[in-house]
């Protein structure tokens, strides 16, 4: 009789289990109400539970059982904290973040209107719009009391994570905003998501301050490179490879990135490391579990050997390692296809182009046809950086591809010469001395050395 009353217990948790799960799969939200209704979800036996269907889709259901592992470590979590309906909100807070707690209704149609839009996948097209939603949004959150200082930081990450989507902003003085803007925006959420509290919406909030950072550092602002570093280190604390292999990879990929700015140091030492990072992550993940995030990698592993070509003690050290990156972008390329992620695909294209232009110790047949090879890369990559939707892309890819054209040599060298001249006069419709004046300099410099040679070359 006994073994009968357990058996029915455990069918009883069973069903709970499966209830929350399928409840989740409307949201986190549904699953925290659902979760904060049945607190007996809190018992030990639903682990076990949780583990046998973890066991069952091993091996055919991969996603599915990286769900269950997720619920897993957030119901252990909420018993942690003490299983009370408080305990599960801030669980769900520090696994999903501010937006798995109740909104007020003008919260909830703002962030029905931003999903709407992100959906479209077309951040050129509806960034300024998300903008508008996210700032009217915490302009209105500090006055209504009903939204928690959870949800506030969450608006406050993707206010910060929007900023740096879709294309380039149109003056250099624009870009250097949204990255202030970003920082700022992130370092607010930081002093809500409190290591204390909420250590994996922490953890992620030092992740989310690197693209700003590593933005800074390309436009002269080097100490924030080491910003990043003890960010991410300190984020390592709480992603560790055993509980959380995904975000691990992530971290590890991030480190990399920034040993791979870093300019402290000896070059080729930061360079070596950045490696290391970037092999560590790749090694936890495949195309097979995270398609878009091995390909991310190998973009970010790609973009170090090209580096560390330009270090490189010898011509054939240096052509072996821009061979390791084309491998790198030629696997990412099989994710990143134009109808599925076309500026991703647009990037390789340029990475590509530029690593054409890099091989050393070549004759003037093979140096052509490299410079072939990236002039077409180029084009491609211009097929989706079109002047309505990427202004600011279209300008630099054209300069680039002028350089390339004024680069080649060959006996039609005139018509070489004429067609970077047309790149550099088309670029120079976008980088204006007012908006873009340093690079509006160097672009008017290079068009005049071209329209000099021109004449040479009629004389």
């Amino acid at each position: 009789m006994k073994t009968e009353t357990n058996d029915l217990l455990r069918f009883d948790l069973f069903q709970q289990l499966v209830l929350w799960l399928g409840q989740s799969m409307h949201g986190s939200r549904k699953g925290r109400q659902y979760l904060e209704s049945n607190l007996s979800l809190m018992e030990i036996a639903s682990d076990r539970e949780l583990e046998r269907l973890i066991d069952a889709h091993a091996e055919d259901k991969p996603a599915m059982k990286q769900q269950m592992e997720q619920h897993l470590v957030l119901l252990q979590d909420a018993r942690q904290r003490g299983g009370t309906p408080i305990a599960v909100q801030d669980a769900y807070v520090n696994t999903y973040g501010g937006f798995a707690l109740d909104l007020p209704p003008w919260l909830n149609i703002v962030e029905e209107q931003f999903l709407l839009l992100a959906k479209l996948r077309r951040p050129e097209r509806t960034r300024k719009a998300q903008l508008t939603l996210l700032r009217d949004a915490l302009a209105h959150a500090r006055y209504d009391r009903r939204v928690a200082d959870a949800t506030i930081a969450e608006l406050h990450n993707k206010l910060g994570s929007t900023l740096l989507e879709g294309p380039h902003y149109l003056s250099r003085v624009m870009h250097m905003q949204a990255f202030a803007e970003a920082i700022t925006s992130h370092t607010t959420a930081l002093t809500l998501f409190t290591l204390e509290r909420y250590p994996l919406h922490y953890a992620k909030t030092q992740i989310l301050l690197r693209p700003p950072y590593r933005l800074y550092v390309i436009f002269g602002q080097r100490h924030s490179i080491e910003q990043a570093i003890t960010c991410y280190n300190m984020a390592s604390h709480v992603y560790t490879l055993d509980t959380f292999p995904e975000e691990w990879a992530r971290l590890q990929t991030a480190l990399g990135a920034a040993y791979a700015q870093r300019k402290s140091g000896e070059a080729t030492a930061n360079l070596k490391r950045a490696i290391a990072h970037h092999k560590l992550a790749l090694a936890r993940v495949d195309e097979t579990t995270n398609a878009m995030l091995a390909a991310t990698l190998q973009i970010n592993l790609g973009d170090t050997y090209q580096l560390y070509s330009m270090v490189a003690q010898s011509d054939d050290a240096c052509n072996s390692y821009l061979e390791l990156a084309r491998a790198c972008y030629r696997s990412a390329l099989r994710v990143f296809a134009p109808q599925v992620a076309p500026k991703e695909w647009a990037n390789i294209h340029i990475r590509l182009a530029a690593l054409f232009q890099n091989y050393h110790g070549e004759d003037e047949r093979q140096r052509d046809l490299h410079l072939r090879c990236a002039i077409v890369c180029y084009e491609s990559a211009l097929l989706i950086y079109t002047p309505d939707a990427f202004l600011v892309e279209y300008a630099t890819t054209l300069v680039n591809l002028g350089r390339a054209h004024h680069r080649r040599c060959g006996s039609d060298h005139q018509r070489n010469l004429e067609q970077a001249a047309e790149c550099y006069r088309t670029a120079l419709t976008v980088f204006t001395s007012k908006a873009f004046p340093e690079e509006y300099h160097q672009v008017l410099h290079s068009l005049q050395d071209v329209e000099a040679e021109l004449l040479e070359h009629r004389a």
